[in-house]
């Protein structure tokens, strides 16, 4: 039996997601992962160049679902660019043509 100070610590696994995507769509908001530029077919362009505190407000705005099509947009887009570059992607490696 554990001790009386042990707190149980419960996991919601929605606001868990909600928060990891936030955190995410964040850090996408900076600089496109894939080469670093701001490229303008990105839905992210118009936001990047925003203050911090604006671009933390509006991704605070979006809907679960918006947060996660940002989230999937980017691990294609990234996947692409990196196949077209002949980088390594989810352990396959493509060769530049």
């Amino acid at each position: 039996m554990p001790p009386a100070t042990t707190k149980e610590i419960r996991i919601d696994p929605v606001r868990d997601r909600r928060v990891w995507l936030e955190r995410e769509a964040f850090a996408l908001s900076k600089t496109c992962p894939a080469d670093h530029t701001n490229p303008v077919e990105c839905p992210l362009c118009d936001l990047r160049p925003l203050p911090l505190h604006e671009r933390r407000e509006w991704i605070g705005r979006l809907s679960d679902e918006e947060l996660e099509y940002l989230a999937s947009y980017h691990r294609a887009c990234f996947a692409q660019k990196m196949s077209a570059k002949g980088g390594c992607v989810a352990g396959k490696c493509g060769a530049k043509a």
